[in-house]
């Protein structure tokens, strides 16, 4: 019975990664989002118990692609990043076509520095599903803000807004890309 509450927690746990968007307020553009959708530096509650809980269960199933990918985001929503690196490696090892786990690796490695590392995990991710919106945000905001190759930025935000024109962050890219327009006019002038 203990198993299965566990495995229960853990597919509910899971399922915002599966699509669903929240209704919060979007952030801003320069910052990457996470596996649900929200700002990857937005304040995490305790996760102690709950990797705790994930590094048991892979104790005696160390490829419960589940529990790895849980695992991860919880790193990963605590801000630790290498750590969260390191275990979505593992479950990519597992399954080496899980675009959203790519996508937030991608993410975290963006938050150690490593821009060209994080824009192949996107690229990659849009490989395996190249409708994967936050792979697309995401790459979008490296290219715009790290690599300030701003035209790529646009294309990516503006596919992104022709497959989703209600995505969660769809004001803020209209918002740059008009910043991003009349900041070149003025430039051309």
């Amino acid at each position: 019975m203990t198993n299965f509450l566990l495995m229960l927690s853990l597919s509910l746990l899971l399922l915002p990664a599966c699509g669903k968007t929240e209704q919060k307020k979007p952030a801003p553009l320069t910052t990457v989002t996470d596996h649900h959708g929200r700002p990857a530096e937005s304040q995490s509650p305790y996760y102690y118990g709950l990797i705790e809980e994930y590094r048991t269960t892979l104790a005696d199933d160390p490829n419960n692609l589940s529990a790895l990918v849980a695992l991860g985001n919880a790193y990963f929503d605590s801000h630790q990043w290498k750590k969260a690196i390191a275990v979505y490696e593992h479950a990519l090892r597992v399954d080496p076509h899980h675009s959203d786990v790519r996508t937030d690796m991608g993410t975290a490695l963006r938050n150690l520095g490593m821009t060209d590392r994080a824009l192949a995990e996107y690229r990659l991710a849009l490989e395996h599903d190249p409708s994967h919106l936050n792979a697309r945000y995401n790459m979008g905001i490296i290219l715009a803000y790290d690599k300030k190759d701003v035209r790529s930025a646009i294309r990516l935000w503006e596919e992104v807004l022709n497959i989703a024109p209600n995505h969660p962050q769809a004001e803020e890219m209209r918002a740059a890309i008009a910043a991003f327009h009349t900041a070149h006019t003025k430039g051309v002038k």
